[in-house]
C-alpha cells in the first residue's frame, strides 16, 4: 500500500476520531448522569429497552444498510457531475423523511400490541410494560431524524468532510447533559427524588438533542455549497439503484437486529434472577462502544469513500487489498489494548464511572460481569465493520447479508447454552463469540475472493501485534494485583498510564508500522497545535 494511501486513511480516521472520542466522552457523561438518576432499577431498565427498541430500526436503516448503501451511489453520481449528484442525494433524502414518517407513526399505533410479544412480559410487572410502551411511542420520532441525518453524514463522508459528522452525536450529547443536567440539579436543590416523571423528561431531552442533531447537518452540508436538490421523483435511477443495494443490505441488518430482539428477549427471561439483566447489558454494551466507536468505527467510516474510490479507480489492482490490509492492522493495534484492559479492569472502571446516587454495589457487580463477558468481543465487531464496508464498497451487500445471518443464529445457540450458568454474562459471552465466528467467516470469504491478498505477510505483521498485546496483558494483571488493589480511582490513574507507556515503546522498539504512524501523527498534531509551521 502506498505512503499516500496509509496516510489518508490514518488522517481520516484520526479526525474522525478525534470528534467521536468526544462524542463517546460525553455520552459517557450522559450515561453516568442517567444511572446518578435511575441506577438499574426499573425507571432505568424501562427506557432502556425503549430506546434499544428505537435503536434496532435506527441501526437497520439510518446507521446500516441505507448509510452505508448511500455512500457509493452518491459518489457514482458525484464522478460524473455535481448537478447529478446534488439531485440524486434530494431524491434519496426527501423519500427517505417521508417513509421513515410513516413507518414512525405505524409503529407508534402498533406498539402497545408489538411490544408485550417481544418481551418475556409474564416476567414484567403490568406498571412496567405500560411505561416501557409508553416511553417506547415518545422516542420513535427518534427514527426519522436519525435517518435522515445519516445521509447528509454521507454526503460529508463522501466530500472528505468527516469532522462535523463525528461531531454530531457530541452535539446530541450536550443537549442531553445541559437539559437532562439542568432538570437534575433542580430535583437535588428542591429536595426530590427521581421518579417517573423524570425518565419521561429525559426520554423529552433526548428527542430535542435528536432534532438538534439533524439540523446542524443539515446546516454543514449546505454551508458547505453541497445542498440537494429536494424532489420526491419516485422513477428516479437513484431510488432503484439504492432499493437493489439495500434490500440484501437490509437483510443482513434486520438479522443483527432480530439478534438484538432476542437478547432483550433472553433477557427480560432472567428477570425473577437477574432484574437488572437489561440496564447492565446496556451500561456494559456503552462502555465497550467506546473503543469501537473511537477507533474501529472511525477507520470503517474513513474506508469506506476511499476503498469505494480505489475500487471504482482499479478494479483488479492490489491497492484495495493493500488498504484493507492496512485497516485490519490498524484494529488490531489500537483495539487490542482496550480489550485487555475492560478485561483485568472491568469492577474498577464500572466501580469508577457509574457506581454513584442510585447506581448501588450491586448495580456495579452485574454491570461488570456484563462488560469482563462483551469485551472480547470488541476487536471482532470492528472488524466486521471493516469487512462489511469493503464489500459495500464493490457494491456487494448480498454476502454481508448470509455472513450475517449465520452469525445469528451462531449468537442465539450460543447466548442461549451460556446463559443457563453464567446468566446475563452468557448472553454478553454469547454475541462476542459469534462476533468472532463472523470474523472467521468474512476472512475466508475474502481471501478466497482474492479481496483480502498476501495472508501469509499479513498473518506474520498480526503475530507481532499479538504477541505484543500478551506482554501489555501480563503487565496490566500484575498492576491490577499490585497496585492500589482496593482504590478504584487511583488503581486506574496509576496502572492505564504505565501499561500503554510500556505499550506504545514496546510498538516502536518492535519497528511496527502502525507504531511510527502514531508517532508520526503526534509530531504533526504537536506542530499545528504548538504553532510551528
Amino acid at each position: 500500500m502506498s505512503d499516500s494511501h496509509k496516510r489518508e486513511t490514518l488522517k481520516h480516521s484520526s479526525i474522525f476520531s478525534l470528534f467521536t472520542s468526544f462524542s463517546r466522552v460525553l455520552g459517557l457523561a450522559r450515561d453516568m448522569l442517567k444511572a446518578y438518576a435511575f441506577g438499574t432499577g426499573p425507571l432505568s431498565v424501562a427506557f432502556d429497552i425503549a430506546f434499544r427498541l428505537n435503536n434496532m430500526l435506527r441501526n437497520l436503516v439510518a446507521e446500516g444498510a441505507l448509510s452505508q448503501a448511500f455512500v457509493p451511489l452518491y459518489n457514482k453520481y458525484a464522478n460524473e457531475s455535481k448537478e447529478k449528484a446534488d439531485e440524486a442525494a434530494g431524491v434519496v433524502i426527501v423519500f427517505t423523511a417521508c417513509t421513515m414518517g410513516i413507518v414512525t407513526v405505524l409503529v407508534i399505533f402498533l406498539l402497545p400490541y408489538i411490544l408485550p410479544l417481544i418481551l418475556a412480559s409474564d416476567k414484567i410487572p403490568p406498571q412496567e410494560l405500560a411505561l416501557t410502551v409508553n416511553l417506547s411511542q415518545l422516542l420513535f420520532p427518534y427514527l426519522v431524524m436519525m435517518s435522515v441525518a445519516s445521509l447528509y453524514m454521507g454526503i460529508q463522508y463522501s466530500h472528505k468532510i468527516f469532522w462535523a459528522a463525528s461531531f454530531g452525536p457530541a452535539l446530541l450529547n450536550i443537549v442531553i447533559l445541559v437539559v437532562f443536567g439542568a432538570y437534575a440539579a433542580y430535583v437535588r436543590l428542591a429536595g426530590g427524588r427521581f421518579d417517573v416523571t423524570s425518565i419521561y423528561i429525559f426520554s423529552v431531552a433526548t428527542l430535542i438533542a435528536a432534532v438538534a442533531q439533524v439540523v446542524f447537518q443539515i446546516y454543514t452540508v449546505h454551508r458547505r455549497g453541497l445542498a440537494p436538490r429536494y424532489s420526491l421523483n419516485l422513477r428516479h435511477g437513484a431510488l432503484r439503484a439504492l432499493g437493489s443495494m439495500m434490500l440484501p443490505a437490509v437483510f443482513a441488518a434486520s438479522m443483527q437486529e432480530l439478534g438484538q430482539l432476542i437478547d432483550v428477549y433472553l433477557a427480560t427471561s432472567l428477570a425473577n434472577r437477574v432484574p437488572e439483566a437489561i440496564s447492565a447489558l446496556t451500561y456494559s454494551h456503552r462502555l465497550i462502544q467506546l473503543p469501537i466507536g473511537i477507533f474501529g468505527v472511525a477507520v470503517a467510516t474513513a474506508s469506506l469513500p476511499q476503498l469505494s474510490r480505489i475500487y471504482q479507480e482499479d478494479p483488479t489492482g492490489t491497492k484495495f487489498s493493500e488498504s484493507l490490509g492496512y485497516s485490519v492492522r490498524l484494529n488490531f493495534f489500537f483495539l487490542l489494548p482496550a480489550v485487555a484492559g475492560l478485561v483485568v479492569f472491568s469492577t474498577p472502571i464500572v466501580k469508577l464511572i457509574f457506581e454513584r446516587g442510585a447506581f448501588t454495589v450491586r448495580s456495579t457487580d452485574v454491570t461488570a460481569t456484563a462488560l469482563m463477558c462483551y469485551a472480547p468481543g470488541i476487536l471482532a465487531y470492528s472488524l466486521q465493520k471493516i469487512f462489511t464496508v469493503s464489500l459495500y464498497a464493490r457494491m456487494n451487500t448480498r454476502t454481508p447479508a448470509i455472513i450475517t445471518a449465520v452469525a445469528l443464529l451462531l449468537n442465539f445457540s450460543l447466548s442461549l447454552l451460556l446463559m443457563q450458568s453464567l446468566l446475563h454474562g452468557g448472553l454478553a459471552l454469547g454475541s462476542a463469540l459469534a462476533a468472532w465466528c463472523g470474523v472467521l467467516i468474512y476472512a475466508t470469504v475474502l481471501l478466497r475472493g482474492g479481496i483480502l491478498r498476501s495472508p501469509g505477510r499479513l498473518a506474520v505483521d498480526l503475530g507481532k501485534i499479538l504477541i505484543l498485546n500478551g506482554v501489555f496483558a501480563a503487565l496490566l494483571i500484575v498492576l491490577r494485583k499490585l497496585v492500589f488493589p482496593e482504590r478504584a480511582a487511583l488503581q486506574l490513574i496509576v496502572s492505564i498510564p504505565v501499561a500503554l507507556a510500556a505499550y506504545v515503546a514496546l510498538a516502536y522498539a518492535a519497528r511496527l508500522d502502525e507504531a511510527k504512524a502514531f508517532f508520526e501523527l503526534l509530531g504533526k498534531l504537536r506542530k499545528k497545535f504548538g504553532g510551528q509551521n
